[in-house]
């Protein structure tokens, strides 16, 4: 018995995602170990965007659905644990389930309606709807506290064993590999070949979708359902986390950038959240630090020109994003090192 529970062990580790896996399950144990608290933020703002970005990955780069609404969903989870906690003094634990429940039924309804549509108009349409969301959060101040924001959410309880934010870092990544988890085994499931089927950026398309007998609708719309339910998730985290959240923060910017990690790291795998949000992110943060020494003024604008170059560049020589690099690397590089890896990502 021992014999066949160690060679399976062995051989669960003979793969390379596997070990992968283990590896950053380690790095991500041990970073809060050092006691820098400022790379313990920064990567917890890493596993918040990770996760929302993964939602963004599985309906863009497998179900082929453009979408630039992320921040609908990842708002209605932080207003809605806002709300339920603050205003009926429920449970945090019980609400951020409740937030992602009602998230993904209005998921439903928004997708049965916008998914009769196709193409870019799609996207257009996630704009829009984000745009209203912007709105209301601002209109219906006796609920969310409108332009100045709510308030006072109480923090998740931990128990006090170590400080609030080593909490929430180790929640929001346990969330964050478990997603990486399902969402690895969707894609490579029956599910993930039909979406791949009616992926127009990969090949497919809806009629050979319904050809082969798929129900294009119900996949979409249950995509759709997976990618707001992650955003919910870590937006009601994020918002307990913080404590104080403004309808700013859920603007058409922030779904930009997840939409920009996105590329960054490779729509054709979930591996892709994690590599385009952590580069990005790291982007900023020097942004933040040496933009003002060396420049003066604000951040701001400076980061919005380094998004623009990001994305220049990553559909210049990485239209696959940072994955393929790594696929390219994991595999020897073939002949002619880095040179043949940016000109084969490219060609593919």
């Amino acid at each position: 018995m021992r014999t066949i529970l160690t060679s399976n062990v062995v051989s669960l580790f003979n793969k390379p995602q596997h070990r992968i896996m283990a590896l950053v399950l380690v790095a991500l144990f041990i970073l809060p170990l050092t006691g820098n608290h400022y790379l313990v933020i920064v990567f917890t703002t890493i596993g918040f965007y990770s996760l929302v970005t993964m939602g963004l990955i599985l309906l863009m780069g497998f179900a082929g659905q453009i979408s630039l609404g992320q921040a609908i969903f990842f708002g209605l989870g932080a207003y809605t644990s806002g709300i339920l906690t603050t205003r009926y003094s429920l449970s945090p634990w019980l609400v951020i389930i409740v937030a992602a429940v009602a998230t993904g039924c209005i998921a439903v309804i928004i997708g049965r309606a916008m998914f009769r549509l196709r193409g870019l108009i799609v996207g257009g349409i996630t704009i829009a709807i984000n745009l209203l969301f912007c709105y209301l959060a601002v209109s219906v101040a006796d609920l969310t506290g409108g332009a100045t924001g709510m308030m006072g959410i109480p923090k998740l309880p931990s128990g006090g064993f170590i400080s609030y934010s080593f909490f929430i870092y180790y929640l929001i990544w346990a969330i964050t590999l478990l997603a990486l988890v399902f969402s690895l085994n969707l894609v490579n499931s029956r599910t993930g070949r039909a979406l791949r089927a009616m992926n127009l950026f990969d090949g497919g398309s809806d009629e050979t979708a319904q050809v082969l007998g798929i129900n294009i609708m119900k996949y979409k719309v249950a995509i759709f359902v997976v990618s707001a339910m992650y955003a919910s998730v870590a937006g009601s985290i994020y918002a307990h986390y913080v404590s104080c959240i403004e309808p700013g923060t859920f603007g058409v910017s922030f779904s930009v950038m997840i939409a920009l990690m996105a590329i960054l790291g490779g729509l054709s795998s979930p591996w892709g959240a994690l590599l385009g949000t952590g580069l990005l992110v790291g982007i900023i943060e020097l942004l933040r630090e040496f933009a003002p020494l060396l420049m003066g003024g604000s951040t701001g604008a400076y980061e919005l020109i380094a998004y623009g170059v990001i994305l220049i560049a990553t559909l210049r020589f990485l239209p696959r994003g940072l994955i393929s690099v790594c696929r390219e690397l994991g595999q020897g590089g073939g002949n002619g090192g880095w040179k043949a890896v940016f000109r084969r990502s490219r060609v593919s």
